[in-house]
């Protein structure tokens, strides 16, 4: 399809007459409508509603938080209307594409329904700009697509980050009752107790904004998503997709970008050509270069950092054991490799948001 579009851009005259329909052409749209009225809103509507329900009825995935844009998002269904193509065929046939997604990590399901919009329309063919409007539509369900991407790992990440903070309080809190408990017996000292509530009190702070964030991020999706009632109160997946395990690499990704990019196709026949060349060029560099920064760091978290702070713990618990040590310092290297832990989320959301905007910037989809 690309490269049919990339043709068609390519040899796409300036505005005459010969773009407009001829009479012959007006009469057959007007029988066509007359077989075919404009579906009803209340079809299409209820089939989305459908479909949603089904989606949501799982942990939400972001091929499925794609799909459920792609059936909710008001300025594409407003293309949906514009095309008449609103109906629940048209919900069958994104259905059917988003069952084919099993990548828990990435999806197309933008490009897919562009696609499937543009394809299916009953009216663009007598427009007077096909190439020209392609760009413009497509472009927008490539946007949505990569506001949800992004917003989508950072519900989840904020999800897995509150989980693990309520662990690191329930480690606080212990270490602050056994403090009262030393104190009240005359064992500890009243600054070290005073420290453990202090430690406790920063973590039920820092549990509270997770809280919040976990919510605020939520609310985000569910306002891309327009989802509300019921609805809005879908499953997070417990934790983020596991980092890839090779280093992503990608060859050309400049030229495949400028065969992609909406902007850069509609400007074929133009002088801007130049300079929107160099600013794709230049925006792919530097997310590919984010996106490998973004790894690096990573992996570095997940396999020398996580590694040291579990080592650390189980010796820490070794010298307990044998009296050698005492519990606060357990309780403290406990705290230190959920706090790696925390680290490691954190770099891993930010992978696959930098993943997202590479994305975006090549056109909507990575090379495979």
């Amino acid at each position: 399809m690309l490269a049919s579009v990339a043709i068609i851009a390519a040899g796409c005259s300036a505005t005459n007459l010969e773009n407009f329909p001829n009479t012959e052409r007006v009469i057959e749209r007007a029988d066509y409508l007359d077989r075919k009225p404009i579906p009803s809103l209340t079809d299409y509507q209820e089939a989305a509603q459908v479909r949603v329900k089904e989606l949501l009825s799982q942990p939400l995935t972001v091929s499925a938080a794609m799909e459920i844009a792609m059936l909710n998002t008001p300025k594409l269904q407003q293309h949906y209307q514009a095309y008449q193509i609103w109906d629940e065929d048209l919900v069958e046939e994104l259905s059917v594409a988003g069952r084919k997604e099993t990548d828990p990590t990435t999806t197309s399901m933008d490009w897919t329904a562009a696609k499937i919009a543009l394809m299916k329309s009953v009216n663009t063919v007598y427009r007077y700009n096909f190439p020209r409007e392609y760009f413009e539509v497509a472009e927008e369900f490539i946007d949505v697509g990569e506001e949800v991407r992004k917003t989508y790992f950072e519900a989840i990440a904020a999800h897995q980050l509150q989980a693990m903070l309520e662990t690191t309080v329930t480690a606080t809190q212990a270490a602050a009752e056994l403090a009262n408990a030393q104190y009240q017996a005359g064992t500890a000292s009243l600054r070290s107790q005073a420290m453990q509530q202090m430690t406790h009190a920063e973590t039920v702070k820092a549990l509270a904004e997770a809280k919040l964030e976990a919510i605020s991020t939520r609310e985000a999706l569910n306002r891309l998503l327009v989802l509300w009632g019921d609805d809005a109160n879908w499953t997070a997946p417990e934790r983020l997709p596991d980092l890839p395990a090779a280093r992503p690499s990608y060859a050309n990704l400049e030229e495949y970008a400028l065969e992609r990019r909406f902007d850069a196709l509609s400007e074929r026949k133009s002088w801007a050509l130049w300079h929107t060349s160099v600013d794709v060029r230049s925006e792919v560099r530097e997310n590919y270069a984010t996106l490998l920064t973004r790894y690096d760091l990573a992996k570095y978290q997940q396999e020398t950092v996580l590694p040291l702070s579990e080592a650390v713990l189980g010796e820490t618990q070794k010298e307990y054991n044998g009296m050698l040590m005492g519990i606060y310092d357990l309780i403290d290297d406990t705290q230190g490799q959920i706090e790696a832990g925390r680290e490691y989320v954190e770099a891993l959301r930010d992978f696959w948001i930098a993943q997202a905007e590479l994305s975006q910037a090549v056109g909507g989809k990575l090379p495979e």
